[in-house]
Parts: structure tokens; C-alpha cells; sequence
């Protein structure tokens, strides 16, 4: 069509339009090469951007529409290319004269190229727009010329437009990540601490790490005090800590500080040498010249404030560190609330420990009493018994026995809860150790078809440990096999393996099942918890077996089948004695 001004300006102001677009910046320069070959009648228009040392071709309409688009590159020396950018206009040669020309320019009978520059907004070159027609160069008008300048406007603001797009997605890609690598290593480190003097130490040691300062403090709400006190800090001199010991901040020296840092959660405080702020002065009188202090908050309530400073430098902290400081606000808010639950969970279970084992001992008192009794009525100190009464007394005895049992069992997890048990090393006989709890079981053993076989080699060395605990661990293990084995056998196999002694109890009971494996060992955990279950007890005889061997540095074993019984393997150290792995016999079919 034939171009005058009035068009000229209308097409460009419908390109300003296409390109403003929110398409891919590929479909909106694809487009303007269309419009340029549609307005200004050439055969071919194209777009090549620089990259390094030569001009790439990246957009093209025209040719042959079927065809992918060729890789063309141009060295950024080209005579024509490098005269365009050099006078900022539209410029038409012959394709002798410029490499810009390729093998379809000639089969589609090109006779003249015209090229314009791509600019920046320093007027540095981003690239060409170019049109090839089959006229002569003369045949090129002064609007056409003019048209193609102004698309190649269009084109490097859109170019420079979608750069700038890209580089501020990549630097706030870059910011998010340093962002989340800082508060990763803070969480990292913050979270697991459940102890607040370590934790607020190492807060204001973080705090400094990620962002770059100088020095950080933690300063604690004392309800008692009715201020905020310090409770950690990092950077600072042994004066000024110790200095820093005694300041209290309270609600009515900074009020205007404390409100604007709960509205906002984070406040930045320049610290001339002198200023109203008593934020500002307080900065300053320990050599902080830019600090930012960051809420500590439990629900909405302000525990205390994270501060951290620089010392010298007045510049405000960067919006990456501004949320890196927010970051470390509520991690550490979270580590805060965490330590104090877990510290208020230690003190009730301390509580808690100490008031059981009160209890147990409380009830054990009268119940081994009334066991004295009994025992005196059935060897008849207080007269004959008739076959009746002798019968209830044996049910009575074996009830109160077994509820002995259990208060003992509590004890002793109240005991070893409470941290109130003690190692007591001994050089023991195993021998002797084993005898002691077959004479104590014999009434578990009195079943028929059944059978107790102790393997046991009178050469076994000495074992240096604590007998008691360990009579406890092998005796429970025993009463377990016994309990849960009707019919069958129970198999207690002693030998030496490295610097200790292994025992290995087999039975043929019931066994466990595969997914109880894992968590018998749990306090309160039952093989069998059904209500119609045929044996006592309240769980906790394997829990205190695994706790005792954690004291005695030993470790426990077990390989079970439902329906055809366990085996349970206790090694104990003996550092004195070192010996040979021998293995563990069942004995029996299993």
C-alpha cells in the first residue's frame, strides 16, 4: 500500500500497541517483521540481535512461511550493519555488500536490503531489523525508510523491555535464594535446640552470620522486672556485655519504639550522636550506628525483640536482609516457644516421676506387709487351715505378688524417668546370677509339657557389672518367655562374645507379630492387648529392660514368628575380660 505521514504514524501506533502486548516477546517481534513486510511491500523482513562478537537471527517473516528458520549469524564488523548502528538510521545496500544477504535471498530474487538499528537507551546497538525487496535501491522512499526506523524502535525498547523483565526475575531469584538458604541454616541450627540459654546464644551468633553485621543481642520480656532484659548477646566487648547486663527497657522509657515494633513487627533505628530517640541513644552509647530489631512474638503477645547492628555504617539494611531479619523473627519465635514447652514438659514429668515414685513407695510399704501375713497364715503360725482357706490365701498371695510386681515395675520407671538410678560396678559370678532367678521363676516354670533349659558353662569368666540391673533386664526376659509359652520350651543360652557376655532366651510362645517389632521396647506397650488377654502387667517390663542396658552399655535383639515363639539377645561389656563369639543354640524345633 502506499505510506504517507497520517499512515505511517497509525501503523506505528498500532505496533506500539502489538508489542506492549502480553504475548511472548517471539510473537510480538514475529508479528512486527509480518507488518514490515505486509506495509512497506518487501519479501523479507528479519531481526537479528547481537550476541558477543556477531548478530544472530532470531525473528523472520517472509520466504518460505513452510520452512524453519535457518541459523544465520553475522559478524557485528559487517560493513552494513556497523554503518547503520554508526549514523542511527535506516540504511540500503546491493547483497554484494553486506553478509546480511543468504542463499533464499538470491532464489527469491532480493535486489536491496535495507537495515535499521535496534538501540538501547544508550544508544548501543541490541541488534538490526532488516527488509529485502526485489526493487532496486532506488525504488526505497524517505517514509519507508522513516517507517523501518521507527519499527526498529519498537522493536529494541521491546527487546530492552523484555531483558530488563528477565533480569529482575533472575535477581529476585537470586535475593529469594539467599533469602532461603540463610533462614534454612538458621532453622537448621535453631529448631532442634530446645534449651533457651544455648538457644539465644546461638541465635544472635546466626543472626550475625546471615546478615553480615557486626554485632546482635536477645532481649527477653521479664514479667517479674516489667521490662526487657538481656538475655544473650554477640559482637560485643567484655565491657560492654557486661555493661549490657544491667539494662532494662521498659514500656514507658521507649514507648513510641515498642509500639511501632509490635504494629510492624521490624523497626531500623539510625543512631547519630545525638537524637531524641532513646532507641537511637541507647544504639549509639555502645558504638551501634545502624541497627534493626526484629518482634519475638508467642501468639500476640511480644516476648522480647532480636537486634542486630553495625557498627560505622549508616546505610539502611538491604531488602533482602530486611526479610532475612524477618525470617530469623519467626524461627526464632518458634525455637522460643519450643524450648519453653519442652522445658514446662520436663519440670511436669520431673513432677510427675517423683510423684509416682512416692506413691509406689507408699503402696509397696503396706503391700509387703499384708504378703508378711499371708505368708504367716499359710505356714500356719495363727492355727490350721482348711483346704479352703489354704486355696484362697494361695490366690490371694499370687494376686498380691503380681500387684507387687507392677508397683515395683512403676518404680522403676519413675526411678530411671527421674534420672535417681545409679551404676554400681561389681565383679559378679553369672553362674550364681542365673541360680537366683531359676529359684525365683519355679512357680512360672510348673506347667505341664513344659520345660526350662539353662546352658550355661561353669568357666564363664567373671563379669564386671551391676548385678542388680542386670538381674532385672535378664529376669523380666525370662518371665516374658515363661508367661507367653504354655506348652513347648524355654531355652536361657550364656556365652562370651568380644569383651563381654551374650544371653540368649528362646522360647516357643506366641511370638510377635512383624509390625510390633519395631516398638515393643515402647513404655506401655502390650504383645497382647485385647481385653480378653490371659497375662498381666502394664507394659513397661521391656521398656526398663532397654533402659537398664543403655546403663549398663549393653544392647538388646529380638527375632520373632508369630506362633512359633522368639528369641531375645542381651550383650553385656566387660572390658576386662575379652573373648570369642560363640553363638546362640536354640535347643529345640522352633
Amino acid at each position: 500500500m502506499a505510506l504517507d505521514e497520517a499512515k505511517l504514524a497509525d501503523v506505528l501506533l498500532g505496533l506500539a500497541q502489538h508489542l506492549s502486548s502480553g504475548a511472548e516477546l517471539a510473537v510480538r517481534l514475529t508479528g512486527l517483521c509480518r507488518a514490515a513486510t505486509e506495509v512497506t511491500g518487501c519479501c523479507r523482513s528479519r531481526i537479528f540481535l547481537l550476541a558477543g562478537e556477531c548478530y544472530e537471527l532470531r525473528y523472520t517473516f517472509g520466504e518460505m512461511p513452510d520452512a524453519p528458520m535457518r541459523e544465520h549469524k553475522v559478524p557485528a564488523q559487517d560493513r552494513l550493519i556497523a554503518e547503520a548502528v554508526r549514523t542511527r538510521d535506516c540504511v540500503v545496500a546491493k547483497p554484494q555488500d553486506s553478509r546480511l544477504f543468504d542463499a533464499p535471498a538470491a532464489s527469491i530474487g532480493v535486489q536491496s536490503l535495507a537495515v535499521a538499528p535496534l538501540l538501547d537507551e544508550g544508544q548501543q546497538a541490541l541488534g538490526v531489523l532488516t527488509a529485502e525487496y526485489p526493487d532496486t535501491p532506488d525504488a526505497f522512499s524517505a517514509v519507508t525508510a522513516r517507517l523501518l526506523l521507527g519499527m526498529a524502535k519498537l522493536a529494541g525498547m521491546a527487546v530492552l523491555a523484555e531483558r530488563q523483565h528477565q533480569q529482575r526475575i533472575w535477581s529476585a531469584r537470586q535475593e529469594q535464594a539467599q533469602v532461603d538458604t540463610a533462614l534454612a541454616k538458621v532453622a537448621r541450627e535453631l529448631i532442634p535446640s530446645l534449651n533457651t540459654p544455648s538457644l539465644v546464644e546461638r541465635l544472635c551468633q546466626l543472626t550475625i552470620e546471615v546478615l553480615s553485621c557486626d554485632c546482635s543481642t536477645t532481649m527477653l520480656w521479664d514479667a517479674e522486672g516489667k521490662a526487657y532484659v538481656l538475655a544473650a548477646c554477640y559482637g560485643a566487648t567484655a565491657e560492654e556485655r557486661e555493661a549490657a547486663q544491667g539494662v532494662k527497657l521498659s514500656r514507658d522509657s521507649m514507648g513510641a519504639f515498642f509500639d511501632q515494633l509490635e504494629r510492624e513487627g521490624l523497626v531500623q533505628v539510625s543512631a547519630p550522636l545525638l537524637g531524641p530517640d532513646p532507641a537511637a541513644r541507647l544504639a549509639a552509647g555502645y558504638g551501634v550506628s545502624m541497627s534493626i530489631h526484629v518482634a519475638l512474638q508467642r501468639g500476640d503477645e511480644m516476648i522480647g525483640f532480636q537486634s542486630a547492628g553495625y557498627r560505622g555504617r549508616r546505610e539502611s539494611f538491604t531488602a533482602p536482609q530486611v526479610r532475612i531479619a524477618r525470617g530469623v523473627g519467626q524461627l526464632a519465635s518458634l525455637a522460643l516457644e519450643a524450648a519453653r514447652l519442652a522445658e514446662e514438659l520436663e519440670r511436669a514429668r520431673k513432677l510427675s516421676s517423683e510423684f509416682v515414685a512416692t506413691m509406689s513407695h507408699e503402696l509397696r510399704t503396706p503391700l509387703n506387709i499384708v504378703l508378711g501375713y499371708i505368708d504367716l497364715l499359710l505356714e500356719h503360725s495363727f492355727g490350721a487351715l482348711t483346704p479352703e482357706q489354704g486355696d484362697t490365701l494361695g490366690r490371694m498371695e499370687k494376686s498380691a505378688r503380681e500387684l507387687l510386681g507392677l508397683i515395683n515395675d512403676i518404680l522403676d520407671l519413675s526411678r530411671l524417668e527421674a534420672g535417681q538410678m545409679t551404676l554400681q560396678v561389681l565383679e559378679m559370678q553369672v553362674q550364681d546370677l542365673i541360680h537366683e532367678i531359676d529359684v525365683e521363676t519355679r512357680p512360672l516354670q510348673e506347667k505341664p509339657g513344659f520345660s526350662l533349659v539353662w546352658h550355661v558353662s561353669p568357666s564363664l569368666p567373671p563379669l564386671r557389672t551391676d548385678p542388680l540391673k542386670l538381674k532385672v533386664v535378664l529376669k523380666n526376659l525370662v518371665v516374658n518367655a515363661l508367661k507367653f509359652t504354655e506348652q513347648g520350651s524355654v531355652l536361657v543360652d550364656v556365652y562370651r562374645r568380644d569383651d563381654g557376655l551374650e544371653f540368649c532366651i528362646a522360647d516357643t510362645g506366641i511370638g510377635i507379630a512383624p509390625e510390633a517389632v519395631p516398638i515393643i521396647f515402647e513404655p506401655f506397650f502390650q504383645v497382647d492387648g485385647s481385653k480378653k488377654r490371659r497375662q498381666g502387667g502394664v507394659g513397661l517390663g521391656l521398656y526398663i529392660v532397654r533402659r537398664l542396658l543403655d546403663m549398663l552399655g549393653g544392647v538388646i535383639s529380638v527375632d520373632s514368628e508369630l506362633g512359633r515363639g522368639s528369641i531375645f539377645r542381651v550383650w553385656v561389656p566387660n572390658r576386662t575380660q575379652p573373648g570369642t563369639d560363640v553363638g546362640c543354640r536354640r535347643g529345640f524345633d522352633a
